[in-house]
Parts: structure tokens; C-alpha cells; sequence
């Protein structure tokens, strides 16, 4: 379910369309599986893939800011772990400065508005 490798992140960077809040930045771009790590292409059509990247201006603790990324990931699979619909999407959630003191609970209803802004219907 989660993206890696520079190759990949560039590629969202360079496609994707944007949604802003003023906690998180959401990139949605098309998946592109030739990217992906020879071990990983017969999984990169399986289900949403997605990535954050949480910056040192949220935190400067690594703890907190892998705590945040841990039950964002958890709250996206959640999302969209059975959606076939969405498999051949890929996404990236940036964290901007001004999460630096919301609870892990509004973060997540933040990225639900996000998703919803770019037209993920996950109920």
C-alpha cells in the first residue's frame, strides 16, 4: 500500500493534481507501476497506493512525527483497502507546519475532507 523510491515520487510530483487545506497537501495522480520495484509490480495494481511526508517543521521529534505517520497510513488503509476502484491511483499527503499541534483525530478528519475534495467516495 505504500510508495517508495525517489522514481516514484517524482513521477507524483510532476503529474498529480493538487488539493490543499491549510494542514496537508494531497497529490492524486495515475499509477505507474513500471516505477516500482521489480518485487513490488505484480502488487502495484492491487489497491491505492499512497505516501506521506511529514517535514521537520511539524515536529522535530522522528517519534511523533512516525507516530503521525503510522496511524495516518492505518486510517488510509482503512479507506481503501477494498476499494478496487481506486487501484490504479496513487497519492501523497504532505504535512505543512500549521498540523504542528492538531491530535492525530483531526488530521484524519482533515485528510477525509481532502479525499472527498478530490472525489475518493470511500462509505
Amino acid at each position: 500500500m505504500r510508495i517508495s523510491g525517489y522514481k516514484c515520487f517524482d513521477y507524483i510530483h510532476r503529474t498529480a493534481y493538487k488539493f490543499n487545506s491549510h494542514l496537508m497537501l494531497l497529490k492524486v495522480t495515475e499509477a505507474n507501476p513500471k516505477l516500482l520495484k521489480s518485487n513490488n509490480i505484480h502488487k502495484g495494481l492491487s489497491t491505492c497506493r499512497c505516501a506521506l511526508s511529514i517535514s521537520n517543521k511539524v515536529s522535530k521529534k522522528a517519534v511523533l512525527r512516525n507516530q503521525i505517520r503510522r496511524s495516518l497510513h492505518q486510517h488510509l488503509r482503512k479507506r481503501f483497502e477494498s476499494k478496487t476502484e481506486y487501484k490504479r491511483k496513487w497519492i501523497l499527503i504532505s504535512l505543512k507546519p500549521a498540523s504542528i499541534n492538531k491530535t492525530i483525530l483531526e488530521l484524519q478528519i482533515e485528510c477525509d475532507k481532502l479525499l472527498t475534495k478530490a472525489g475518493f467516495n470511500y462509505d
